[in-house]
């Protein structure tokens, strides 16, 4: 490397917020039977940020350190920045309650962002619940069955103003041009943000609830049902335009997603009157999502370079749809080699067959469908609790089934020398004499085989797992100064029972990116974790 005679650099990174509110609270009782509360108020928030930084080369000495930039011989390029974004709202909201068993709530807000154009920079949003307790009600009273019993119903919206500030301006950057037999400064449109589009406006969720709780025998049985129906309209997203535009993306409001879903709890008392006391509480939920009103095929942002147009965007299926190629064994011998469209001979003996889809003969982007969906059939947990004398213990499980996941850490397994295979696919691998039961193509001595996204980085994720198990014992000292004693231990992650073949089927490698759910690609699995406590109350 070249000698730079030193190198220093300074940076200054800030940011500051402002949150205002002022709320107005009515609450009146009268006639004994009416109760109102009432809430007015208006909000706003702004933030601010900003950086600067500089950097050179060449200095003379070190002695300066950093605090004399001028001294460096080399200055480097100048970066500053700076944005700021405001949220103004105003609410409302009144509950009304009649003899204690009737509820009515409805609440409105204004929502302004400075993220927006003029014309869309400010949207509505209602909401409104109903509740009744019908377990007040004298003709259920005298049934003699339910300790408690109460129907609920609501309506609310909600918004999302869920992008970068500025996205509805254009960004220009220095681009140099000739001119006159000389080279000119000037500014050109940034191209990886996009073209701009001026209409965008706030993305909005609907959604409608219904629910039920039920108690019986003095509440020591207790069942909750809530179904939910939630559409999110003008969703926000980045979508793919012809690349004759001059760019790849475009941020603009399209399509929407439906979300149906049931959700069942129960509470159970099972042992309450005697020296061993056992309550359990477990639940379970189904939900249903479903994309529609695009233009046409849209596809998640890359998982990374290898991994492109992994989960498909398509009017009728769900978030997480897999895509890919469906693996068809392999060819095994020349035979099979021939009848395929590109025959390489000896060279594809023991490579992966793919399957074809179409009337091309040859394996094509056309090929491809959906290999996956990373939701789930539904999900369950299950938490019991004992209690004896001055011991407790309780333990949590919890379960997942149906889902897919794709598991990008076998794209690392190339078949290639002897890097980066796993004994398993080693063991599985192609060979003449194991050509029946191979999972894995024949070994190479080079890296120059291409692999498809295929069916192959498809698990089942399902699995149940011992999430916390907590035991506690409860010590009463007869001595003065010390009223009690708590000994407590506690477990996390003991077991999980699953088929996938990694290390934790719980993963998300791209965090709360709806889009890009169920990937594991490096992702660290959960700890299991032992703790022991003592707590002494005085």
């Amino acid at each position: 490397t070249s000698n730079i005679d030193g190198k220093a650099g300074q940076s200054v990174n800030w940011w500051s917020g402002i949150t205002a509110e002022s709320l107005f609270t009515f609450t009146k009782t009268f006639g004994g039977i009416h109760s109102v509360n009432a809430v007015a108020g208006f909000t706003a928030e702004k933030s601010s940020w900003g950086s600067k930084s500089m950097s050179a080369t060449g200095f003379p000495s070190d002695l300066t350190l950093d605090y004399d930039m001028s001294l460096g011989k080399n200055p480097g390029k100048l970066v500053s920045d700076r944005g700021d974004a405001a949220l103004a709202s105003f609410l409302a909201r009144v509950n009304y309650t009649l003899m204690d068993k009737y509820i009515f709530t409805a609440s409105y807000r204004a929502d302004g962002s400075s993220k927006f154009t003029d014309e869309n920079k400010w949207a509505d949003f209602l909401s409104g619940a109903f509740a009744w307790r019908i377990s007040e009600e004298k003709f259920i009273k005298n049934l003699g069955i339910f300790s408690n019993m109460k129907l609920r119903l609501s309506y609310g919206e909600t918004g999302n103003q869920g992008i970068g500030s500025y996205r509805t301006m254009s960004i220009l950057n220095i681009a140099n041009y000739p001119f006159s037999g000389a080279l000119s400064s000037g500014f050109a449109q940034v191209d990886w943000r996009g073209p701009v589009a001026q209409d965008l406006r706030w993305e909005t969720t609907s959604q409608y609830n219904v629910g039920l709780d039920l108690g019986f025998l003095n509440n020591r049985i207790n069942f909750t049902v809530d179904y939910y129906y939630k559409k999110t309209r003008d969703l926000l997203q980045d979508v793919k335009i012809p690349n004759s535009t001059g760019f790849g993306t475009m941020l603009i409001n399209s399509g929407y997603v439906t979300n149906e879903g049931l959700e069942l709890t129960g509470n159970f008392h099972i042992l309450q009157d005697t020296p061993l006391k056992w309550s359990m509480d477990a639940n379970i939920s189904f939900n249903r999502n479903k994309i529609g009103g695009l233009d046409s095929d849209q596809y998640a942002t890359k998982l990374w370079n290898a991994a492109d147009e992994v989960f498909l965007q398509r009017n009728g299926c769900p978030i997480g749809t897999i895509y890919g190629y469906v693996e068809d064994g392999f060819y095994d011998n020349l035979a099979e080699v021939m009848a395929s469209p590109d025959p390489q001979v000896s060279a594809m003996i023991g490579e992966i067959k793919y399957r074809n889809f179409d009337d091309n003969p040859a394996i094509t982007a056309s090929d491809r469908v959906i290999i996956g969906d990373t939701n789930p059939d539904f999900v369950y947990g299950i938490t019991n609790n004992f209690e004896w004398k001055n011991l407790t213990f309780s333990f949590f499980l919890q379960g997942s089934q149906g889902n897919d996941i794709f598991n990008g850490n076998l794209m690392d397994i190339k078949m290639g020398n002897a890097g980066n295979i796993t004994t398993e696919a080693y063991n599985t691998r192609w060979t003449a004499e194991n050509a029946a039961n191979a999972k894995w193509p024949k070994a190479t001595a080079g890296y120059d085989r291409t692999w498809l996204i295929s069916d192959r980085y498809v698990e089942d994720g399902s699995y149940l797992k011992l999430k916390t198990v907590n035991i506690g014992y409860k010590l009463r000292p007869k001595f003065k100064g010390i009223n009690t004693i708590d000994i407590y231990a506690s477990a996390s992650n003991l077991f999980t029972i699953t088929g996938y073949s990694w290390y934790d089927p719980e993963v998300n490698a791209f965090g709360s990116d709806a889009s890009r759910r169920g990937v594991d690609i490096y992702s660290y699995p959960s700890s299991r974790t032992f703790s022991m406590g003592v707590k002494v109350s005085f």
